[in-house]
């Protein structure tokens, strides 16, 4: 096995959900295991006006190559929503998965270049980077105090707590987002079954419909894991589902309510019926 870190970035739709979806997608791979993970810090973005970003690091442990790590990479965030079609330099992303630095060295080839070209210049790669791999602070603090410094983590995470009985699962979360709070409130445990895979759904831009997109795939025989959305449109988010497909139909009685949060500006209540699951 061997060291490497993953810089993550993510500025439209569910970006704390993105984040802890790419982290369960990773260390559900053969050959990686996230065994680190730095705070989240709240960035401004470069390029074109666009939502700020949240930016994070994993430190895995991977037999993958540099190459094969890379294509993982890129999988996984088409699985999260990414659209790579888009043209535009620096453009606003649900998803974004760099390979920062690799213990087995630099490697250069057309399709990669590690470590990652703009790393030195970033205070939002280095900073989780260092978070997460403290054994490269005599290399990478100079290159930072070069930068806008160390940055400060977020204080603004979602509060997300559950409660398991016999017969329901219940969720409380509190997020600044909506679609963060409607997305992190998914969380219904893991069970045997086929390897993660995704489901993408179009739902309209209420929590009564993505309820009801949770519930048809329970229907299907699909557990989920995470959830991430992004707007489609003015009146329709996509939705994307994580799980493991059972291929059991289950039925499931499924109540997501929003209310303003104490805490954080919304609270999503996610309540289900696990009598027959």
């Amino acid at each position: 096995m061997s060291i490497a870190v993953v810089g993550v970035g993510s500025n439209l739709g569910s970006r704390e959900a993105s984040i802890r979806a790419a982290h369960a997608l990773l260390d559900a791979r053969k050959g990686i295991e996230v065994t680190a993970v730095s705070p989240l810090y709240e960035t401004e973005p470069l390029g074109p006006p666009q939502p700020r970003y949240l930016n994070a690091a994993f430190r895995l442990a991977t037999t993958l190559t540099p190459i094969e790590l890379l294509r993982v990479l890129i999988r996984t965030e088409e699985r999260l929503g990414r659209n790579r079609r888009s043209t535009e330099r620096w453009g606003a992303r649900s998803l974004d998965l760099d390979l920062l630095w690799d213990a087995r060295g630099p490697h250069e080839s057309p399709e990669l270049r590690v470590p990652h070209l703009e790393l030195e210049k970033r205070s939002f790669a280095l900073t989780p980077l260092l978070a997460v791999a403290p054994e490269l602070q005599r290399t990478y603090s100079p290159l930072l105090a070069q930068t806008d410094g160390e940055l400060t983590p977020w204080d603004r995470p979602a509060h997300v707590s559950s409660r398991q009985r016999a017969s329901a699962l219940e969720v409380d979360v509190e997020a600044d987002a909506l679609a963060d709070a409607c997305a992190l409130a998914v969380q219904i445990p893991p069970r045997l079954g086929r390897p993660l895979s995704t489901l993408h759904r179009a739902v309209d831009s209420s929590t009564s419909a993505f309820a009801d997109a949770l519930r048809d795939l329970l229907r299907s025989g699909f557990s989920v894991q995470y959830a991430t959305v992004s707007r489609r449109s003015t009146t329709q988010w996509m939705a994307h589902f994580h799980g493991v497909n059972l291929a059991i139909p289950l039925a499931g009685d499924v109540r997501l309510v929003t209310t303003s949060g104490a805490t954080r500006k919304f609270h999503a209540s996610m309540s289900v019926d696990l009598a027959s699951l």
